[in-house]
C-alpha cells in the first residue's frame, strides 16, 4: 500500500458518509515519499459540530500505521473529546495513546482508535 491509496480511501470514505455535512476544504494529504505522509482535515457533521483530523502515517508494511494522530469532536465550540498519542502522559497505562474528555481535559486511558471507532462514538453524540 501506497501512501497515496491511503490518502484516497481516506478522502473517499469521508465524502461517502451520510452523517457528514460536508469536509471543510481543503483536506490535506501531503506525502514525503510514497510510503509517509501526513493527512489533515476538518469534517463538519449535519449540526455543525466537527471532527479535525490529524494523521501521520506511513503504510510501508503494506497498511497503515499512524505514527502521531489526533481526532478531536467540538460541539458549540467546546471540545468533547480528544484522543492522541503525544507521549506527555506516562502515567497513562496506555501510553501514549491516551483520551481528552470535555472542556476540562480529563485524561482517560485509551487505546488507539481507528477513525472509524471516531466516527461511532461521534454518532452517539449526534444522536443526543
Amino acid at each position: 500500500m501506497t501512501i497515496d491509496d491511503y490518502f484516497a480511501g481516506i478522502e473517499r470514505g469521508l465524502r461517502q458518509n451520510v452523517k457528514i455535512g460536508k469536509v471543510k476544504e481543503p483536506l490535506t494529504c501531503l506525502a514525503s515519499d510514497d510510503f509517509n505522509g501526513l493527512v489533515r482535515c476538518r469534517i463538519i457533521f449535519w449540526d455543525d459540530s466537527y471532527l479535525d483530523l490529524y494523521e501521520a502515517v506511513n503504510t510501508e508494511l503494506g497498511y497503515p500505521v499512524r505514527v502521531h494522530y489526533a481526532y478531536t469532536y467540538l460541539r458549540e465550540g467546546r471540545r468533547v473529546f480528544r484522543y492522541d498519542n503525544a507521549p506527555h502522559h506516562p502515567e497513562i497505562v496506555t501510553h501514549p495513546h491516551h483520551k481528552h474528555i470535555g472542556p476540562s481535559d480529563r485524561l482517560a486511558p485509551a487505546d488507539q482508535p481507528t477513525l472509524s471507532q471516531v466516527m461511532t462514538e461521534i454518532e452517539s453524540w449526534l444522536g443526543s
